[in-house]
């Protein structure tokens, strides 16, 4: 298994270079799914982390990064993190559902309305139910912070959609999700679960009429070349979760314990930057090459509000109304504080 093979074998293996080596105390590995690119958020979001932990550590704790699932998917870097194996887990909430499925109401579509919430929600109370939920249920893994994990998630197709009715009869690539799926079935599509590696050809052969995703991830894979209209309903934001090691975090020194937890935080913020930038220049790129990008007025987004409440009738049925109540709850608040900025 991955977890019993040494670090050296696994550099050897995937090709790692975790930079220079260093007078080092203490090691932090981190993992995530996103490649070696300074295009990519997660990769910003860790060497931003490794930057800043090895600086303000003075060079007492080396960090070093296995990005593209090199140390297994996110369930399997979880359970390393919960095992004492991986300092660092940095995953999307599909590294938490295996353990804890009502946790896939973060996933819950047109809940969170703009930027401005999502970012207070982050800081909510939602936030630090989960943290306590996780570690009760992964004695090992604390929750060290929050950020902008890709973005809002919107309708890329064929043909131009304007109001939820166009979507009826399209087949619409999902993941391999039952929320997910459920969700394109509501509003009258058909949910075709296709492996990312293959999305690509699907599009390009008409397999599949349309797809959910953020826009940087539309032009970076040239999905573009087929889809050629997307309508900005951002029915879902994509938050990361930067996960680490009590354990390992309860070795260190007090000083560099704070060095750490600082270093979450200030990763976490360049990555939510990072993605704001990048979805902005991505929907001027996809109109540049020919796309239409259209934003709904405020009628033709009230179409597709029957999906929300459709959803969260779906999901209460499956896993009761607990974390859907916590999670309305802050967002209201997160709404509440806004208000008040």
């Amino acid at each position: 298994m991955r977890i019993n093979l040494s670090l050296a074998a696994l550099t050897m293996a995937f090709g790692v270079v975790a930079g220079p080596a260093l007078a080092q105390d203490f090691t932090m590995k981190i993992a995530h799914a996103g490649p070696a690119t300074m295009e990519n958020d997660d990769y910003v979001g860790s060497t931003s982390l490794k930057e800043y932990i090895e600086e303000h550590s003075d060079g007492k704790i080396g960090v070093e990064i296995f990005p593209g699932n090199q140390l297994g998917n996110y369930q399997e870097v979880m359970e390393q993190v919960n095992a004492g194996a991986l300092e660092v887990a940095h995953v999307s909430i599909g590294g938490v559902t295996p353990f804890i499925p009502e946790l896939a109401v973060v996933d819950l579509q047109y809940i969170l309305p703009n930027d401005q919430v999502a970012y207070a929600f982050m800081e909510g109370s939602f936030t630090d139910k989960m943290r306590d939920a996780v570690m009760e249920k992964l004695p090992n893994v604390r929750l060290a912070a929050v950020s902008d994990g890709g973005r809002w998630r919107s309708f890329f197709t064929t043909k131009p959609v304007h109001t939820a009715a166009d979507l009826k009869g399209m087949k619409i690539r999902t993941i391999s999700s039952p929320l997910q799926q459920e969700f394109v079935r509501s509003l009258g599509a058909s949910a075709t679960p296709i492996a990312w590696g293959e999305l690509y050809t699907a599009l390009a052969t008409g397999v599949v009429d349309g797809t959910k995703n953020g826009t940087p991830d539309i032009m970076s894979n040239k999905f573009n070349e087929s889809v050629k209209n997307v309508i900005l309903d951002r029915h879902t934001f994509l938050f990361g979760y930067y996960f680490v090691s009590e354990s390992w975090l309860n070795e260190l020194p007090e000083d560099l314990q704070k060095v750490v937890l600082d270093g979450f935080t200030q990763s976490a913020a360049k990555q939510t930057k990072f993605n704001a930038d990048v979805e902005a220049s991505a929907n001027e790129a996809f109109a540049a090459a020919g796309g239409e990008v259209y934003e709904p007025t405020e009628e033709d987004r009230a179409t597709f509000m029957g999906a929300r409440q459709a959803m969260q009738d779906w999901y209460v049925e499956k896993y009761g109304d607990a974390w859907l109540n916590i999670m309305l709850e802050s967002v209201a608040e997160a709404e509440a504080a806004v208000a008040k900025q």
